[in-house]
């Protein structure tokens, strides 16, 4: 750990500049968690419609008990965080550099508000009801998009209200898009959301950086009445002098979730448009025929899988991974045969390949 006491310093802190949470025009409040950490929420059933008739008995048709189906939500994300800014190490600082409130917003700025991001954002593509593995290109950006979103209102879902998480680079392939530019625009004169960049097929488009999508995804569709975002505490503190420290010490805890409600799961669809990159390597464990599995990039919204044997191929975007390969484990310790080759993917919630590394050597204890 540094701490950097520099005899001389910029009179301004090179600030990493990070854009405000992004996803709160895709979720909504309707979910009392007040009290309660599990909530059970009561979802009716239909009645099928009958022929009337006008003579005899149940002339409506036979009365039958209206059935219901019930979903648990319950509470799981509790983040939180703890520093000190030293009193010695603050007067040894230029004025302003180890502030403790540009340091506390600067925490909440380029960690929690990513951190919620991401969360929300793989909540939607695990549950989206519509899920395309179409690589994206300038050629069938706008078809893919505008297919996706049509198949959100067949399953007769609102219109008005939807909004598109997308990332960047999609955005790009939509603007050079022949298509999209002859259809409409990306027009800035309806800027109502934050990150919002213009409409695309009667849908609100909010730019995400890539790094807070899952993996893979280049565009999400939703509407906010399909997930429910509560926060149930949001609270950060600055202890001036506390007992034992001299100085600040500042403390956050936010304690939040994301739930898709699974009658509404038909109004998300989500889009692997990008087959990911995985970096793996292996190193021999101690123990004979162990080897030990790691990952170079970080994974979002995606369950890391491998393959092993004498010859293997990664697979390519959204082919099946339900069979024939074995979850990675977190300290990514795994048995294997020396000189095999072995592979790494990363699969979705409907267990397609979403990423991959290439086929490596196998290396284990002797």
């Amino acid at each position: 750990m540094a701490i950097n006491l520099a005899t001389k310093y910029a009179p301004q802190i090179d600030e990493v500049i990070r854009k405000g949470t992004l996803t709160g025009a895709g979720v909504n409040n309707d979910v009392d968690f007040v009290g309660a950490k599990t909530v059970k929420i009561y979802s009716m059933d239909t009645s099928p419609l009958n022929d009337y008739k006008a003579s005899g008995s149940n002339r409506y048709g036979i009365p039958t008990e209206l059935e219901d189906t019930t979903q648990e939500m319950t509470m799981t994300q509790a983040k939180s965080f703890s520093f000190t800014i030293d009193k010695t190490n603050a007067v040894d600082s230029p004025e302003g550099v180890r502030d403790a409130g540009r340091a506390l917003q600067r925490q909440i700025d380029q960690k929690i508000i990513p951190e919620v991001d991401r969360y929300r954002l793989a909540v939607f593509a695990n549950n989206a009801g519509v899920r395309k593995y179409t690589e994206n290109s300038t050629a069938n950006a706008y078809s893919t998009f505008v297919n996706a979103n049509s198949v959100i209102t067949d399953n007769e879902f609102p219109i008005e209200g939807r909004v598109a998480f997308c990332t960047n680079a999609f955005i790009e392939l939509l603007k050079l898009s022949p298509e999209f530019t002859k259809a409409t625009e990306l027009a800035q004169d309806k800027i109502i959301f934050k990150g919002m960049v213009g409409e695309c097929d009667g849908v609100a488009i909010i730019a995400v950086p890539s790094h807070r999508m899952p993996t893979g995804v280049t565009f999400i569709i939703t509407h906010p009445m399909c997930a429910p975002a509560p926060v149930k505490i949001q609270d950060y503190k600055i202890h001036a002098d506390p007992p034992g420290i001299a100085g600040h010490l500042v403390e956050g805890l936010l304690y939040h979730d994301c739930f898709v409600f699974d009658k509404k799961k038909v109004g998300i669809a989500v889009n692997y448009g990008k087959f990911g990159t995985l970096t793996a390597t292996m190193t021999a464990e101690e123990t004979a025929g162990k080897g030990k599995v790691t990952i170079a990039e970080t994974v979002s919204g995606a369950t890391l899988v491998y393959k092993t044997a004498s010859s293997v191929t990664a697979p390519a975007l959204g082919t099946d991974l339900s069979s024939g390969w074995t979850a990675l484990p977190a300290d990514g310790v795994v048995s294997a045969t020396s000189g095999h080759k072995i592979v790494v993917a990363a699969m979705d919630a409907d267990k397609k390949a979403v990423a991959a590394s290439a086929a490596i050597t196998v290396v284990v204890g002797s």
